[in-house]
């Protein structure tokens, strides 16, 4: 069986993970389904299954120094089938490409690192520095469990010297003098922070004088205190 086929098994758990919208059922389909198509990882590593759903695997290297984190999720969000050419969970493979929500977004990134490790793990291949999978199962609705799973890593004293989340894709002609295809690495990852502005004093813009204000004064008339004599001296006109 192909990575592809692997892909397009799990892309027909209708994972969907939003508010008001999840199905335990199939978030359980999907780690069985996992489970039967990853035999060695299950098998060969130590799994912890939190409370949600994501998944930890510990692969161990000669060393448990700098070990490594690498991360990807398996809930999806929701789709509107009338936008879609096939069904979104049919999993389709057609002229080398699979189709369905969640192919980029973010399961196929999860298949890269399960089938690399399987294939490693067949090969008897052992990493010179720990390996941990981190697996998320709500990262579409803001990743909350991933708090439990830095909290576990920290309990066990793990101090990542490299943490790998999703990227970009694999894109084609999308830099200007770039041909070909290109993956686009992600250096930043975005997050949410909450920031409270509070301004004393009065507002205004240049173009509109605040109520207060007397007539502006070039050409001899007053505007203030002072008298305005050249109109490009007059305070009141500033660019915008």
């Amino acid at each position: 069986m192909s990575a592809a086929d692997r892909l397009s098994e799990l892309v027909r758990c209708r994972t969907v993970s939003a508010p008001g919208e999840r199905d335990e059922a199939e978030f359980a389909r999907f780690r069985e389904t996992f489970r039967r198509l990853y035999p060695r990882l299950h098998n060969e590593l130590k799994l912890t299954v939190f409370p949600v759903g994501s998944l930890l695997f510990r692969w161990p290297g000669r060393t448990a120094d700098d070990p490594v984190v690498l991360m990807a999720h398996y809930d999806v969000v929701p789709t509107t089938p009338e936008q879609w050419d096939r069904d979104p969970f049919s999993g389709e493979v057609e002229d080398g490409r699979v189709h369905g929500r969640g192919t980029l977004d973010d399961k196929g990134a999860l298949v890269c690192v399960a089938d690399a490790v399987e294939t490693l793990l067949a090969e008897g291949f052992t990493p010179e520095h720990d390996v941990w999978l981190s697996f998320g199962a709500d990262e579409e609705v803001e990743g909350h469990e991933c708090r439990e799973v830095v909290s576990h890593l920290d309990g066990l004293g793990v101090r990542p010297w490299l943490v790998s989340d999703e990227g970009g894709a694999v894109v084609d002609d999308a830099l200007p003098g770039l041909s070909g295809f290109s993956a686009m690495v992600a250096t930043v990852e975005k997050g949410v922070n909450n920031v409270e502005l509070l301004a004393r004093g009065g507002g205004g813009h240049a173009s509109t004088r605040r109520r207060t204000a007397r007539p502006c004064g070039w050409r001899g008339r007053s505007c203030g205190s002072r008298r305005i004599r050249n109109r490009r001296s007059c305070p009141s006109r500033s660019s915008a």
